[in-house]
């Protein structure tokens, strides 16, 4: 009975020394188009069942692409800047169209909140979403519960190029992500980057349920995301059928497909198999 009492206290010492993983992968990404119509009818052509959204009281105006584990693309628009949320995303639309922020998924807000304001964050709560003023670095990231609603339907998740879920994501790399990172506890290692456009050489952030590609000199703050799906034949078949271009990856990823940002309305949109 002792060794079992000594084994149990050892254990406990164990986990108490290491930090509990609070990001547990990705949220979501909005992105920022100028005509949410054709955007809408172009994300379709790729194969995507899309749920409607509704005007915000700012006038943004949004659509759903999602998925079952909650991660999800949304595609938003603002007529006119009247806040400082759609000035931003009017800034973005005068130099062209994509994604503005990054989401990533911290199911234990409380938690996230005490760790990050320890280590001298500037962390705000707004609403469901925790995110750093416009002033920091940090400013294109927020932390999110992804977002399951009673109205999420079967019909939204029955993607016609068998779409399963967002897993990873491509981001401009900065000193102040790394630094958050380390102090998450989220592992950080070099890796090479497969892709057709973007550096061959970077970090990448690896989370339980997704990663995060870190690119230098980047120009964009979010450059390209991974969607899952279960059959790449029938994603291509989809593509070919709809005229949608696509463009294969690199040796080191073989079989995955490429949308470039001319027909994703602003970033690169990878189709793989599940990661392993």
């Amino acid at each position: 009975m002792a060794w079992f009492i000594l084994l149990l206290t050892l254990a406990s010492a164990s986990a108490a020394q290491t930090p509990r993983q609070l990001v547990v992968g990705l949220d979501h990404i909005p992105v920022v188009v100028a005509d949410l119509q054709k955007a809408e009818a172009d994300f379709r052509a790729m194969g995507f069942a899309i749920k409607s959204g509704h005007v915000h009281p700012d006038g943004i105006r949004n659509v759903h692409v999602k998925f079952p584990d909650g991660t999800e693309i949304e595609l938003i628009t603002a007529p006119a800047a009247v806040d400082a949320l759609t000035a931003e995303y009017r800034a973005k639309l005068r130099s062209g169209e994509g994604p503005v922020y990054f989401g990533l998924y911290a199911p234990d807000h409380p938690s996230l909140i005490a760790r990050l304001n320890a280590s001298g964050f500037p962390l705000r709560q707004d609403g469901g979403t925790l995110d750093f003023p416009p002033d920091t670095p940090l400013h294109p990231l927020f932390f999110g519960s992804r977002n399951k609603t009673p109205t999420d339907k079967p019909e939204h998740f029955a993607h016609q190029n068998s779409a399963v879920r967002l897993s990873a994501l491509w981001v401009r790399d900065t000193p102040a992500l790394h630094t958050l990172f380390r102090d998450l506890g989220i592992s950080v290692q070099p890796v090479a980057l497969c892709n057709p456009i973007l550096a061959r050489k970077g970090s990448m952030a690896l989370l339980p349920e997704g990663r995060v590609y870190l690119v230098p000199s980047a120009s964009e703050n979010v450059i390209a995301a991974r969607v899952e799906v279960r059959s790449l034949k029938t994603l291509k078949s989809v593509l070919s059928k709809n005229h949608v271009p696509m463009q294969p990856a690199d040796p080191c990823e073989p079989g995955a497909v490429w949308v470039p940002p001319p027909s994703a309305h602003g970033i690169w949109l990878e189709f793989a198999s599940p990661q392993r």
